[in-house]
């Protein structure tokens, strides 16, 4: 895991409706998060209550809504959720950018 990489457990996806997205390390102390508009993930309380196969399900199904409903595309929201190993773990080794296949 590198310096930059953003455990699941503490992953907030945050976005701007047609503009911009990205994961946020939760609690935000910096204010990375304060330019977004909408957020979901490490920010609320029932995101802690699941174990690590529930808030992959919940992330995948956030994501989706994002893209789906929020004018994000996917390429967008793949590029921001690759900062999570455990999204990592989740990507086919072809899909995998080549900076993280020494993860494999």
């Amino acid at each position: 895991m590198s310096r930059m990489d953003i455990e699941l457990e503490n992953a907030m996806l945050v976005w701007t409706r047609g503009e911009k997205v990205a994961v946020v390390r939760h609690p935000d102390t910096k204010g990375l998060s304060d330019e977004y508009q909408s957020s979901v993930g490490a920010c609320f309380a029932h995101w802690r209550k699941k174990d690590t196969n529930g808030r992959r399900l919940q992330m995948m199904i956030d994501a989706w809504h994002v893209a789906a409903f929020y004018e994000i595309p996917a390429e967008q929201i793949h590029e921001a959720l690759i900062v999570i190993p455990e999204y990592r773990d989740m990507l086919a080794s072809d899909c995998l950018p080549k900076r993280f296949q020494a993860e494999r």
